[in-house]
């Protein structure tokens, strides 16, 4: 490379490697056209040199890059120059960071804001110092981060890059390193940079090329997509108000939302400013005296946990709190942990799947023995298809034992027993007033299967009841003003089972959904279904947001499988604390493997996700076990499942032997059916190995959302870090009381908005 001087920059090379460091110090690293221009000549220049591999750009160590200069724009608009700042180049230096034939690597210290943030998520490697912080500040000033969503959005998704964008607050390196914006991070960086270029350096300049070239057609941004940014940016940065907001800024420091001038004892800044730090509230920045800003309106009071969801809920359910946790089956949703919640005042379900129908009489036994008088506790339902006996028996325990609250689990459409269930409870006191017994939680996905539940239950399903007589004309006859569930648990991205479906999109669609069908059925008022939420909930911000979109009533679930009360084993425990948002991915299911119906499980630290894909992309291609040649065969049985197939399926012979002998004589008929039923052992010996902690631990499979993730990162640094300081009744009442409080916050500066002055400032980002 013949050019390494430049005015914006420092360039070095080692090597393969090329070093550019960002030296505007007197402008915060702040981006000028200039600067631009110069980066895209030394990407061009690594790409065609011969030997080049590797670009690392970098920063100051206290700032790697704040984004626009706004200096620049300002001297523009005083001079009467066009202030208009033209984004193409930007966006075709960050395309050319994504996909020219060179790897790019981001070294992050210190701060990173607006197009500084572009920079990084443009990168193939992002290595950052503990102590970096990443912020998009633009939405302050009226702006928008055109060009530099695309490029977010490719490693961070959809909503966290929105997220980011909306709110406008600073992040920490830990926090993005848990959304991909970040790939490592660790004090020094220089050490963790010097290990990455150790093995990025092995890599051939031919290799690196057509790796780029595959990248380019795998992820390209397309036309349609630089049109808009570049639209975008060009009306954001050509409106008067904006300019005059950035001016106002850089030349007296004044910001957006100060309604008056600073107080003269505050000096505006010696240089030109970019884009201000998001992390400070106006009420940090605001300095003027007091009685010059319009008076708030006093703050609420605090609001009661209690308070939040709906009081129809609590009531129904006899608890304090529109709070439950959702079964776990086998038992992680142990008998420890339904009772605590309930001596807490909330609703626990205990995990019945995969269990025999003793162990579960067992556990309802001890769980009425140790709960306080009067507390409440619930009971999973789960569809069994292929064993329609067992759900049966299943309710007959429930009416017997007079388990009041049960939550129905993968119902595509209602049945007898469950249907039983409900009718079974219905009756009028001595004063003619419905009461309802019996309540069923219904978790849905999918508006189709919700609407079931939403209307009464199905007639056909009624009369048999009643000719076999198990309930009683004017139980049908009460049933027919209800509906089938009375309250609607919408499942998002959660662990297990799901559709991985989006709350933001689900809940209004259910809530339309409900007060349609309660228009159509003339329910009265308090007859009508209420819709809670689960999946993601692991924060204050998303219990907030589940209660902003209408939920009357909260479920958890990946956060109470890594507590003390969980029924799974330690090891199981020590991974799932230390969980980052990304930590999870989708598998297939053991119990609907033919379907190809999916759960959420971990992927951190075990083979399971994959090792389970591969089984089922076996079972669609081959139709007998015979049909794999040998070197699968010797796979299967050396790594898999560390036993030959023939004995996995002698075991499996024997269960369905004592199980359903008429299962077992229509699976032997089959080959495809055989080989199905062998691959299914093995998702049963990973959850085996998980709730027992044993080896191999790379196989455990083990059920777990996002929202763990989150919680992790909120604990960081509190008591509830380590997981043997995790009760779930403590979690459960921390997450509550923040949330509430967090809600007081947002009521007062929203009040304080709507007086015309400045919302107070908050920080929600821990849990103590």
């Amino acid at each position: 490379m013949d050019r390494l001087t430049y005015s914006t920059l420092r360039v070095r090379e080692q090597g393969s490697v090329l070093f550019a460091r960002i030296h505007r110090p007197d402008a915060d690293n702040a981006i000028n056209a200039t600067l631009v221009h110069e980066l895209d000549d030394v990407l061009t220049r690594a790409a065609r040199a011969e030997h080049t591999t590797v670009v690392v750009l970098e920063g100051l160590p206290e700032v790697f890059c704040f984004g626009a200069d706004f200096g620049v724009i300002s001297d523009a608009a005083r001079t009467g120059q066009d202030t208009a700042f033209d984004p193409e180049p930007m966006f075709e230096l960050f395309r050319r960071m994504a996909y020219a034939d060179v790897l790019t690597v981001a070294h992050v210290r210190g701060k990173a804001n607006a197009g500084g943030v572009g920079l990084v998520a443009a990168c193939d490697v992002v290595i950052a110092d503990e102590g970096a912080t990443f912020s998009l500040s633009e939405l302050l000033f009226g702006l928008v981060p055109a060009v530099v969503l695309p490029y977010l959005i490719r490693r961070t998704g959809f909503q966290r890059a929105h997220y980011l964008a909306a709110t406008t607050q600073t992040i920490d390196a830990r926090q993005a390193h848990e959304w991909g914006l970040v790939d490592a991070l660790g004090t020094p960086s220089e050490a963790l940079l010097k290990r990455h270029l150790q093995r990025l350096g092995r890599l051939s300049k031919k290799g690196v090329a057509r790796y780029k070239a595959y990248l380019r057609e795998l992820s390209p941004l397309t036309e349609h997509t630089k049109d808009v940014a570049l639209a975008t940016n060009r009306r954001v940065f050509g409106d008067p108000d904006n300019i005059r907001a950035i001016r106002r800024y850089a030349e007296e420091g004044v910001f957006p939302w100060e309604t008056a001038t600073r107080d003269s004892t505050t000096a505006p800044p010696s240089q030109p400013s970019p884009t201000p730090p998001p992390q400070q509230s106006p009420s940090e920045t605001t300095v003027e005296p007091q009685h010059q800003r319009p008076a708030a309106p006093p703050r609420p009071p605090a609001l009661s946990p209690r308070a939040l969801g709906s009081p129809h809920f609590r009531a129904a359910h006899g608890v304090d709190y529109a709070y439950a946790a959702g079964a776990m089956y086998k038992g992680i949703a142990s008998v420890d942990l339904v009772v605590a919640l309930g001596n807490a005042g909330m609703l626990g379900f205990f995990g019945t799947g995969g269990l025999p129908l003793d162990e579960i009489d067992d556990a309802i036994t001890r769980i009425r023995k140790e709960l306080d008088p009067g507390r409440a506790f619930g009971m999973n339902l789960l569809n069994s298809p292929d064993d329609p006996d067992l759900e049966d028996r299943t309710v007959e325990l429930y009416l017997r034992h007079g388990v009041r609250s049960v939550e129905a689990s993968a119902y595509l459409r209602p049945t007898l027993p469950l249907v039983h269930y409900r009718l079974a409870g219905l009756r009028t006191d001595a004063e003619g007033r419905l009461r309802q017994d019996h309540h069923i939680v219904a978790k849905v996905s999918r508006t189709e299967v919700a609407e079931h539940f939403l209307r009464p239950a199905p007639e056909p399903l009624v009369r048999r009841l009643l000719d076999d007589g198990l309930i009683t004309p004017e139980q049908a006859e009460l049933g027919a003003r209800l509906p089938l569930a009375q309250d609607l648990c919408v499942e998002a991205d959660s662990a297990g089972h799901t559709d991985g479906g989006n709350a933001y999109v689900l809940m209004p669609a259910m809530r339309a959904l409900r007060d349609r069908v309660t228009r159509e059925q003339s329910y009265a008022e308090e007859n009508s279904a209420r819709v809670g939420a689960a999946g993601g909930i692991g924060t204050p911000e998303a219990a907030l947001a589940a209660l902003t979109l209408g939920a009357d009533f909260l479920v958890t679930g990946s956060i109470n499988q890594c507590t003390v009360e969980a029924g799974t084993s330690d090891a199981v425990k020590d991974l799932l604390q230390g969980l980052g948002v990304h930590d999870t991915e989708y598998a297939p299911a053991g119990d609907m493997f033919e379907v190809g119906a999916r759960v959420q499980a971990v992927r951190k630290s075990t083979f399971f996700p994959a090792r389970a894909q591969k089984l089922y992309e076996l079972y669609l291609r081959h139709d007998s076990l015979d049909d794999l040649d040998a070197r699968t065969r010797a796979t299967l049985e050396n790594k898999y499942f560390k036993r030959s197939l023939d004995d996995v399926w002698e075991e499996t012979r024997a269960h369905l032997a004592r199980r359903s002998p008429a299962r077992l004589a229509e699976v032997e008929r089959s080959p495809k059916q055989k080989m199905a039923h062998v691959f299914r052992w093995y998702f049963v010996h990973s959850t085996r190995l998980a709730l027992r902690g044993a080896e191999p631990r790379v196989d455990h499979q083990i059920h777990c959302g996002p929202a763990l993730g989150a919680f992790n990162t909120w604990v960081r640094g509190t008591e509830l870090e380590p997981w043997r300081g995790r009760r779930v009744d403590v979690i459960a009442e921390r997450l509550l009381w923040e949330t509430a409080a967090l809600l007081s916050e947002r009521l007062a500066a929203y009040g304080a908005l709507a007086a015309g002055g400045t919302p107070p400032s908050s920080d929600t980002t821990t849990a103590e």
